[in-house]
């Protein structure tokens, strides 16, 4: 590093790149025009976002698709605030995050002054750690400790707030930063313990979440030497590929949860690594594991044993862990397992259950107008490798549901805090993160009337990125709950634009799904450019009967009270 002085907002953009950062997505404003000039001059690209909510979605995809961090950086007052939520999302989704934002300025002895928020505050709740930089001679030190935190343990945003004065004073690039942290090595007795427990189990679960994404080599070499029932949470898809044999292809969150629970009865053992077992990756905490069946292995002390009681707890980066572990373990240890055919009866019961009261929309273009023939459809026209982000809404459930991820970080959605308008913005992140890598991002046409334009992000920065719509002129999964609590519909429906003429507005292609799928889906995505693939949903026979049932039991339920009623008078 050189000892020659440079501003602060220099500094800045130096340290990143220090740390490793490579991105920064954001908008610029008054109080950033210091910082922006850095960054004119740097080797960091800026991606300027249409609000700092999208900016901060794009930060949490391009962490989500590669485990690198990406920085996020707003004005303070109206920026700052417009970014809560996507803090919020990354707090929720473990998403790692460096939120650096200038510090409001302030006046001694005078009242209300502009933009005067209590800003680190209000990001308490919301954010692992918050720094306040003074002087340009913290930058450096700061920033590298920000940026280690934002990762370490359990991932999440990690809020730097810069005075301006900061930003243009001068001071030398120390020569040494903080070095980030390795993973600690997990002890050899932690090793012997676990050990010992898989040499008296038969049938081993794992339950495989985000923290073992990346750690994908090691995890599926120790299902098949343990011959092991492999499930995950939904951030934690394709770790072991889904179509690996020993997958049960399906995850936490979904609606499979008795036959997982029947599943467990029947194990010995459960392995958690990477997994924190939330709300959603839980079932709702409908998922049943006794104390003694449970190990849990998670990089962050705090998520260990904070929902689910275990015989073990392992604190270590899933990937130091399965690396020592592997290490130590013969292919006779557990002597059993679960053999393909037994997976595959597990899998076709699970299978069964989810579709037993599943009620779905029809696609249009696609035989029987069934989702599975879209999904495998998108399915085969994808590589291995691909990256589907969805937003939230029917869609998304549709897409964990019905499409197999067989690669690490291959699917991404809004996990615990659901965010619609989530699906554009992460895509172009998880875009930017690996320009070689095809993303595709679904959402439905409630998701487009909240982010559409920030496809003109996408156009500009020329990113290769594939669009799929679902159009029912609705917000489709709170229609069908009406369809299902009343039979009636209030405030769900609406009219959207025309997608082509959008489309061409932005400088994006545009084409519909009317006939062959695989042949429509392989066309949009080898095509360069941003293409919007638009495909009409409506509704089926089920979907029908859910209306005509709900305004039954509407009409029968009045009657009956009006009749007590008269009896009683």
């Amino acid at each position: 590093m050189s000892a020659q002085p440079l501003s602060g907002a220099h500094l800045v953009c130096a340290a990143l790149r220090h740390a490793g950062v490579d991105c920064v997505f954001g908008l610029p404003g008054t109080q950033t025009v210091n910082l922006y000039e850095a960054l004119r001059t740097s080797s960091l690209r800026s991606i300027v976002a249409t609000h700092e909510l999208s900016a901060a979605m794009m930060a949490n995809g391009y962490y989500r698709s590669s485990g690198r961090v990406a920085a996020l950086l707003t004005i303070p007052g109206p920026g700052f605030t417009w970014a809560l939520t996507g803090l919020a999302e990354a707090a929720l989704d473990s998403a790692a995050l460096l939120h650096i934002t200038t510090q409001p300025p302030q006046v001694l002895g005078r009242r209300f002054q502009l933009q005067a928020l209590d800003q680190g505050a209000i990001a308490a709740a919301l954010t692992k750690t918050r720094h306040q930089i003074d002087h340009a001679d913290e930058v450096a030190s700061v920033l590298a400790i920000a940026h280690a935190q934002a990762g370490a343990g359990e991932p999440g945003p990690v809020l730097v707030q810069v005075a301006r004065e900061a930003l243009r004073e001068s001071a030398p690039m120390p020569a040494t930063t903080p070095a980030p942290q390795a993973s600690a090595s997990v002890d050899a007795v932690v090793i012997d313990q676990v050990m010992a427990t898989l040499a008296q189990a038969r049938r081993c679960v794992l339950l495989l979440g985000q923290g073992c994404a990346g750690a994908a080599e090691p995890a599926t070499r120790l299902a098949e030497t343990l011959s092991a029932a492999v499930v995950t949470t939904t951030s934690g898809r394709g770790v072991v590929a889904e179509d690996h044999p020993l997958s049960l292809g399906f995850e936490l969150g979904g609606n499979e949860c008795a036959t997982l629970n029947a599943l467990i009865e029947a194990s010995d053992l459960v392995l958690a690594i990477g997994c924190k077992f939330s709300h959603n990756g839980s079932r709702g905490f409908e998922l049943k594991i006794a104390q003694d069946k449970l190990i849990q292995v998670d990089a962050a002390a705090e998520v260990l044993g904070a929902n689910y009681p275990a015989r073990q707890l392992v604190c270590a980066d899933a990937h130091a862990f399965l690396s020592a572990l592997m290490a130590r373990l013969d292919d006779g240890v557990g002597h059993g397992g679960f053999s393909a055919d037994q997976i595959a009866r597990w899998r076709a019961r699970a299978r069964a259950e989810s579709q037993r009261h599943r009620v779905e929309p029809r696609i249009h273009g696609v035989p029987s107008g069934q989702p599975q023939a879209f999904f495998d459809a998108l399915r085969r026209v994808l590589p291995r490798h691909a990256c589907l982000v969805t937003d939230s809404g029917q869609h998304q459930g549709l897409a964990r549901h019905h499409f197999r991820v067989n690669c690490p970080r291959g699917l991404i959605v809004p996990t615990n805090l659901q965010s619609m308008g989530f699906g554009i913005s992460a895509a172009i992140g998880a875009c930017l993160a690996d320009p070689t890598r095809p993303v595709v991002a679904l959402i439905g046409d409630g998701g487009l009337a909240m982010s559409g334009l920030e496809l003109l992000t996408a156009v500009r920065e020329r990113l290769r990125l594939t669009v799929i719509v679902f159009v029912d002129g609705a917000y489709g999964l709170i229609r069908m709950q009406q369809l299902a609590t009343s039979g009636h519909v209030y405030d769900t429906e609406f009219s959207g634009p025309d997608l082509a003429s959008f489309a061409m507005s932005i400088g994006a292609a545009h084409v519909r799904l009317d006939g062959d799928a695989d042949a429509t889906l392989s066309g949009a995505i080898a095509a360069p450019g941003v293409t919007l693939v638009e495909v009409r949903v409506g509704d089926t026979v089920p979907m029908h009967w859910l209306r005509t049932k709900s305004v039954a039991r509407g009409l029968l339920g009045s009657r009956w009270r009006a009749w007590l009623r008269r009896r009683r008078g």
